[in-house]
């Protein structure tokens, strides 16, 4: 064992027991002071000799005296009544259980640190570990430590627009969508005639917020005015158009993006049923309150229809087991978790998400 292993654990031990011996004696110390009484009925004892003393001097009128005696005395009377100790010793057994507790505690502690920890490791200091890692295969790094090299990168090369897009995108994958934002900010800046950019600091700012507020919403706005063709940007703002109150109008949009995508980009299924939501949606919305339940029948009917035709859709398929559980048909939701378990046997994660919405049901 090395002197660093022995110093350490000569150092946890005298801290252990520095601890323990505090709490003992501040436990101890509060239970000598329990049996004292309030401070309050101290005081107001004193008052009452002090009365008897200005009257003794001709100072108060006996009248005053007895008025001023009578008012402490009802402040003495109601401090004492509420003269209860916080804390009190308790029997020695008690004592005995609270030294074992704290020694038991410590004892503990460093059992699981002989089992869990590795005192012997040398330090691993930040600026090593980031060296390690900038000479590292790039595929090798988790999101984090790629955000860690390329921010090292960004600082030596503050004016590289590109440097700061790729530093956005890996804080994004690392859950940082603060800090995402920040980097597509300067990026931005460098370079304001990328539409792309723009893109990603409206998801960084949406992510961030959870919410399309103004500042992503400007963002998809300079995007198209960058590059008026722009799918991303068109889907973004026509999905926060729907989440801001105005399905009909978002819905509007996403269709004439799905009629401008080419049959063989990836991104029309998507947008479809975006589309498909948010007319449901902006049905919904403009239904009176006794059709609504109607209404919603009718969407969940072509949700099934849909799915009968294009059943390779596990999100389709979750929101219509959910959909059977809200308007409370119990068989229709269970031959639909059915039909779902039969499609995607094979896919455990949408699997997973589809029966998630089974137990939803009727309010």
């Amino acid at each position: 064992m090395s002197f660093s292993t022995v110093l350490f654990w000569a150092a946890a031990a005298a801290l252990s027991a520095a601890v323990s011996w505090l709490v003992l004696h501040f436990a101890a110390r509060t239970a000598r002071e329990a049996g004292a009484p309030d401070p309050a009925v101290t005081l107001l004892r004193r008052q009452m000799d002090e009365i008897d003393e200005l009257a003794a001097r001709g100072v108060l009128a006996p009248q005053e005296q007895a008025s001023a005696r009578a008012e402490s005395g009802r402040r003495l009377l109601a401090a004492a009544d509420r003269d209860a100790p916080p804390w009190t010793a308790g029997r020695p057994a008690t004592r005995k259980a609270t030294l074992a507790g704290v020694v038991g505690v410590a004892v503990a502690a460093a059992a699981l640190y002989a089992w869990l920890g590795a005192p012997s490791l040398p330090d691993q200091p930040f600026a090593h570990r980031l060296a390690a890692w900038r000479a590292a295969d790039p595929l090798t790094l988790d999101a984090p430590q790629m955000a860690a090299v390329l921010e090292a990168v960004t600082r030596e090369r503050p004016g590289d627009a590109q440097g700061l897009d790729y530093l956005g995108r890996a804080r994004l994958a690392a859950d940082d969508a603060y800090g995402a934002a920040q980097a597509f900010s300067r990026a931005a800046a460098l370079a304001p005639q990328r539409s792309d950019i723009q893109v990603r600091l409206a998801v960084a700012l949406w992510t961030q917020s959870g919410a399309p507020g103004d500042d992503a919403v400007a963002a998809l706005r300079r995007a198209l005015t960058l590059d008026p063709a722009d799918a991303d940007a068109r889907y973004l703002l026509a999905t926060a158009r729907v989440e801001r109150g105005d399905a009909a109008g978002g819905a509007a949009d996403l269709r004439k993006l799905v009629a401008d995508l080419p049959v063989s980009d990836p991104r029309r299924a998507a947008t479809v049923q975006a589309a498909e939501r948010a007319e449901q949606a902006a049905s919904l919305a403009a239904a009176a309150p006794g059709d609504q339940r109607a209404a919603i029948r009718g969407m969940v009917e072509g949700l099934a229809a849909r799915l009968d035709a294009q059943p390779d859709d596990p999100q389709g398929w979750a929101r219509l087991v959910r959909a059977y559980g809200v308007l409370g048909d119990k068989p229709a939701q269970a031959a639909a978790l059915a039909r779902a378990r039969s499609l995607f046997r094979g896919q455990p994660g949408a699997l997973a998400a589809i029966e998630a919405e089974a137990g939803t049901s009727a309010p």
